[in-house]
C-alpha cells in the first residue's frame, strides 16, 4: 500500500470530516504521538476502557467526527483527569464549545476557579464566569476568556504555551463516559 501523501484531507479519512477552519494548518501538524499516548495512560488522565486512535500526523485537530474527539493535550498537562470536574464541564456544557478549541489560558481560569471553588467551599456556578471574562474569538475559531476589568479575576492566566496546538490525540467517542455527547463540531462563534 503507497504512504499518504501530505496533500490529503479528511475526505482521505472516512470518519473525519474537514472543517478548514485553521488558518495555517501546516504550522499545527500533530506532533502527539503513540509514545505520548502511552504516558498519557500512565498518569491516569482516562479510563482504563478509553480507546486512543493511533498517531497519525496527516489528521488536524479541526477534523471533525461521529467516531472521534479531539482533545489537546494541554490540560492533562496541568493535572485534569477525564472526566473534567462538574464545573469544567458545565463550561463546556454551555458554551458548546469543542474541547480542541479551547486555548489554554482559559484551561487555566477554569482549573484556578475549579481549585478555588473546592478548596474554600465556594458556591461558585459557571454562570458566575461572565461577571468577570468575555468569551472571544482568537483566530481559527479558537476560544479565550477575555476579562472584562483591568485587575483580572485570575492572574498570569494569560501566558503563552510553546507549541501546545501541535498537541492532540483522539479518542473513540464510545469509550469514554458522555463522549457521544460531545460537540463534533467547531463553534464559529460563542458566549457564556
Amino acid at each position: 500500500m503507497a504512504a499518504r501523501t501530505r496533500s490529503q484531507t479528511a475526505d482521505s479519512f472516512p470518519t473525519f470530516h474537514n472543517q478548514n477552519l485553521l488558518k495555517e494548518p501546516s504550522k499545527e501538524v500533530c506532533s502527539f504521538d503513540n509514545a505520548d499516548i502511552v504516558a498519557l495512560r500512565a498518569f491516569g488522565a482516562f479510563p482504563a476502557g478509553a480507546i486512543f486512535r493511533p498517531f497519525d500526523r496527516e489528521v488536524r485537530s479541526d477534523f471533525c467526527s461521529d467516531e472521534w474527539v479531539c482533545f489537546f493535550a494541554y490540560p492533562f498537562s496541568i493535572g485534569l483527569r477525564y472526566p473534567f470536574p462538574a464545573f469544567i464541564s458545565c463550561f463546556f456544557e454551555l458554551t458548546g464549545l469543542s474541547f480542541s478549541q479551547t486555548m489554554p489560558m482559559v484551561w487555566r481560569v477554569l482549573v484556578t476557579l475549579e481549585q478555588i471553588k473546592a478548596s474554600h467551599m465556594l458556591n461558585l456556578c459557571i454562570e458566575d464566569l461572565p461577571m468577570a471574562y468575555r468569551l472571544r474569538s482568537h483566530g481559527s475559531s479558537r476560544f479565550l476568556l477575555f476579562s472584562i476589568s483591568k485587575d483580572p479575576l485570575i492572574l498570569k492566566a494569560t501566558k503563552n504555551e510553546d507549541k501546545w496546538r501541535r498537541k492532540f490525540f483522539f479518542v473513540k467517542r464510545d469509550s469514554i463516559d458522555k463522549g457521544v455527547d460531545l460537540p463534533k463540531r467547531w463553534l464559529t462563534s460563542g458566549r457564556i
